[in-house]
């Protein structure tokens, strides 16, 4: 009952965007095969296909910046359109790539449209969505990505295998421009700033609408954003080799592991968020949901495999429920309405930094130091997002 009650009060708007997000993310089904449809298709070097992929954490970077800064600008509505058409387009023309460089320009290119969508969504989700609601209506929206992309990792394996890569590319982009022309008709009548209450619409009028850069507060809450990114991306990188080289586990029992994941975070955290933001506990749900991530890493400094590595994935898994949902609401909530659009650009450039940088800083430390101190250094980090997070409270 209360999983279901949690869906209740989402606008017309939120749903809209929840379903577009689904499909966005169903439009991903060729990136997590790409290095192997380089090597294995295109018969690319590991060195090269390496750098090729390379190009999509630029591409979103880049996408992100824009993305926000155009919203402000033309509106979320004419972004999100935008990134569904082009992003399909240049999926669709992957497949016509043949030099290194034709394949370079493409992966940007695609991964720029793509990812322009994220703070475009975002601050539509600010535009429709009251501050009172904004947590659960971000929960929802990282319900269907999680859905999403696991469908697109099956379903794209499933292409690729009985039908092959060429009608991958074709599916994956096709899908993107028919869910732009669904998105097109269906925010036909949309009004922007519905989900601005009079209070916080006078709050920063108030406090006037500077630029991110210049928002000391938000410059600290993204800091300490991507502290907990760092740690958190760990999970799927350094966190898997060592249980593979480390404690002998197959793909299959980590597979497992991280299915685990996925099941409590689809059944528990739309209701998790729902309680926590009727009660108004945002903030210490947020703080105890830092803790558990950073305590989800130090079990690993045992040598119990099997239970210890349940017992991690257990305090990782509910660190993340509580952490992450509400960690985009502080961004929405911290943006001016008139700059929504550009304070998410900056919020969604910390996490393409995160996946940039946070997978090759794990293994360096674990080349040069081991596994031990990884999970003592993450655990600090940590501990300097939960300061600052209380230094942005105080």
């Amino acid at each position: 009952m209360a999983y279901i009650e949690a869906f209740f009060g989402h606008s017309r708007e939120i749903w809209t965007l929840t379903i577009l997000t689904f499909i966005n993310r169903m439009g991903t089904m060729v990136l997590p095969f790409l290095t192997v449809y380089l090597t294995t298709v295109r018969n690319f070097s590991l060195q090269d296909a390496g750098w090729l992929a390379g190009a999509i954490g630029i591409g979103s970077f880049i996408g992100s910046f824009l993305g926000g800064k155009l919203s402000d600008k033309l509106g979320p509505r004419i972004v999100i359109i935008a990134s569904m058409f082009l992003g399909g387009i240049f999926l669709i023309s992957l497949q016509c790539a043949n030099t290194f460089w034709e394949f370079w320009w493409l992966i940007l290119f695609t991964s720029l449209t793509g990812d322009a969508y994220r703070p475009a969504m975002m601050a539509a989700v600010g535009d429709y969505s009251p501050p009172d609601r904004r947590s659960r209506s971000m929960a929802l929206v990282r319900l269907a990505v999680n859905l999403g992309f696991s469908a697109a990792i099956a379903l794209g394996g499933l292409i690729a295998t009985n039908l092959g890569y060429k009608w991958l590319f074709w599916i994956d982009g096709t899908t993107c421009i028919l869910a732009g022309i669904f998105f097109i008709f269906a925010s036909m009548n949309w009004k922007k700033g519905e989900g601005d209450t009079e209070e916080e619409s006078n709050e920063h009028a108030t406090t006037g609408a500077i630029q991110p850069y210049m928002n000391r507060k938000y410059l600290l809450f993204l800091l300490a954003t991507f502290l907990l990114g760092i740690v958190f991306i760990q999970w799927f990188h350094s966190i898997q080799v060592f249980m593979k080289t480390q404690w002998g586990f197959g793909e299959d029992k980590i597979g497992l592991l991280l299915a685990a994941n996925g099941i409590i975070i689809a059944l528990t955290e739309m209701p998790i968020i729902d309680q926590v933001e009727k009660r108004k506990k945002t903030f210490s749900a947020t703080i105890w949901g830092l803790v558990l991530l950073g305590a989800s890493v130090l079990p690993f400094l045992g040598e119990w495999a099997v239970p210890l590595s349940i017992f991690a994935m257990l305090l990782f898994t509910f660190g993340e429920i509580l952490c992450l949902p509400l960690n985009s609401t502080s961004a929405l909530n911290m943006s001016p309405p008139s700059l929504r659009g550009n304070y998410m650009s900056y919020y969604s450039m910390t996490w393409a930094a995160i996946v940039t940088v946070g997978p090759g800083m794990g293994l360096m430390i674990v080349d040069w130091i081991g596994y031990d101190w990884l999970w003592i250094i993450l655990a600090f980090l940590m501990t300097l997002s939960i300061i600052m997070h209380l230094k942005l409270r105080w």
